[in-house]
C-alpha cells in the first residue's frame, strides 16, 4: 500500500497537513501510523517534530459520492473465506465478547452523556466555535467551498458539511471523515474545561452509511440462512460492528461474532441451528 510521511509540530497537525495534501491529488486516507512522537529536547536542543505515515489509495476523479458509497458497500462483504487477520486469529463467543463489545460502546456513550450534562451552554458554544473555525481553516487550505451547518443537542455538537465533490472528505468507509472528526474534537477541546462530543458529517454520509450497513446485514443474513454457510465481513470499527450486531440481534436463526484483532477485527455471520 502506498503512503506518505508527514512531519509537523504535533501529531494532530501532521495528520491534518497530510489529509490536506492527499486531497489535492484525489487520494483517500486508509490508515494512519505514528512513526515518531514529537520531542521538545533539552532547552530547545534536539527538538524533533512528530512524524506520521498516512497510507492511501487513489480514487478516480470522476467518481461521485454515490459511486464511492456503492463501491464501499460492495466491498464490505467478502467471500465465505475468513478475512486475513494478524498472527493470532481469535474468534469471540456470542455470549461473552460480542455482547460486551456492544455494552462497552453503550457504556462509553452513557458515561460521555453524564459528563455532557454538566457542561454549560457557554462552554458548549465555545467548543463549537473552535471546532467550526478549525474546519473552516482546514477546508480553506484544501481549496474547498463548503457550507458548515452547526447543530446542537443535549449531548453533542454536529457539523454537517455541504458542498460539491466532497467525497474526498469521506474516504474508504468514512476513515478520512473519522480522522477529521478526531482532529476537530482535539482542537475544539484544547484548553477548555468540560467535554462535548463533536460529530462531523458530510452530506448526511453517516446516516446513509448506517442504513447501508443495516440493509447489508439483513441481505447477508438471508444468504446465510439459505446456504447454511457463514459469511465474513471486512474489518470495521467498533461502532460499525455494533450496527451489524444490533441489526441482527433478534434474528433467532443468526449468530453474529467478532473475530480477529484490531485493526483487522471483523464480524462473522453464521447460521444458528
Amino acid at each position: 500500500m502506498e503512503f506518505i510521511d508527514v512531519s509537523a509540530k504535533t501529531i494532530e497537525d501532521a495528520i491534518a497537513k497530510g489529509v490536506a495534501e492527499l486531497s489535492i491529488d484525489g487520494r483517500e486516507l486508509v490508515e494512519t501510523k505514528v512513526i515518531e512522537q514529537p520531542s521538545n529536547g533539552f532547552l530547545g536542543i534536539g527538538r524533533k517534530p512528530a512524524v506520521v505515515r498516512l497510507f492511501y489509495t487513489t480514487v478516480a476523479a470522476t467518481a461521485t459520492v454515490e459511486e464511492k458509497e456503492e463501491i464501499a458497500e460492495i466491498s464490505v462483504a467478502v467471500s465465505n473465506e475468513p478475512v486475513a487477520t494478524s498472527e493470532s486469529n481469535v474468534t469471540v463467543s456470542e455470549s461473552s465478547a460480542d455482547d460486551s463489545e456492544i455494552d462497552a460502546v453503550e457504556e462509553e456513550t452513557e458515561t460521555t452523556k453524564e459528563t455532557k450534562k454538566e457542561l454549560s451552554k457557554e462552554t458548549q458554544q465555545l467548543i463549537a466555535e473552535k471546532g467550526k473555525k478549525f474546519l473552516e481553516d482546514m477546508f480553506g487550505q484544501m481549496g474547498l467551498v463548503v457550507i458548515i451547518e452547526k447543530m446542537f443537542t443535549a449531548d453533542k455538537i454536529t457539523f454537517q458539511v455541504h458542498g460539491e465533490d466532497l467525497g474526498i472528505l469521506i474516504g474508504k468507509h468514512g476513515q478520512t471523515l473519522d480522522a477529521i472528526q478526531y482532529l476537530t474534537n482535539l482542537v475544539a477541546h484544547k484548553e477548555v474545561s468540560g467535554h462535548c462530543h463533536i460529530v462531523v458529517d458530510v452530506e448526511n454520509y453517516r446516516s446513509r452509511r448506517e442504513e447501508t450497513l443495516i440493509n447489508l446485514a439483513k441481505r447477508l443474513a438471508s444468504k446465510v440462512k439459505r446456504n447454511r454457510q457463514k459469511v465474513s465481513l471486512e474489518p470495521m470499527n467498533a461502532f460499525e460492528r455494533k450496527i451489524i450486531h444490533t441489526a441482527l440481534h433478534d434474528d433467532k436463526h443468526i449468530v453474529t461474532e467478532s473475530a480477529g484483532d484490531e485493526p483487522f477485527r471483523h464480524i462473522v455471520i453464521s447460521y444458528k441451528k
